[in-house]
């Protein structure tokens, strides 16, 4: 089923979180993790809407939540412009890069972040597997 970004992104959220719990190498890169995050849309030239926040929890290997949430709590978050967005789910922005020349906006424990790299590539893998349709 395609889900189309942003309006649906309650939907997109529940589809990303099925992607990241069918990745075999997600458990094992986030085993004995346990963080949530918040992933941040903005507006941009492209898209000229409310930032959209999906909240992201991980606990031990399980995504065991995932949704939009106005001011979520979370202990990573990462937030960049809707094109940047779609040029990451397309697989043309490697997110490492995005957060190291500040094309996104990162925030939380770095040290304990650089050593989780591989489950956030999961996390990024599982969503660039959503079918989505982009609205702008």
């Amino acid at each position: 089923m395609t889900v189309t970004l942003p309006t649906e992104a309650d939907d997109w959220a529940a589809a990303w979180r099925d992607r990241i719990n069918e990745r075999a190498a997600f458990a094992d890169s986030a085993d004995g993790f346990t963080a949530a995050f918040c992933f941040e849309i903005r507006a941009d030239d492209a898209y000229s809407g409310e930032p959209i926040q999906f909240s992201v929890v991980i606990e031990d290997g399980v995504c065991t939540a995932a949704g939009t949430v106005a001011d979520p709590d979370y202990d990573f978050a990462f937030r960049g412009p809707y094109s940047q967005w779609v040029t990451m789910l397309q697989g043309d922005l490697d997110i490492s890069a995005a957060a190291m020349d500040g094309t996104f906006d990162v925030e939380g424990d770095t040290m304990r972040l650089l050593r989780r790299q591989d489950t956030i590539a999961e996390m990024v893998a599982a969503a660039q597997n959503v079918d989505t349709e982009f609205e702008h």
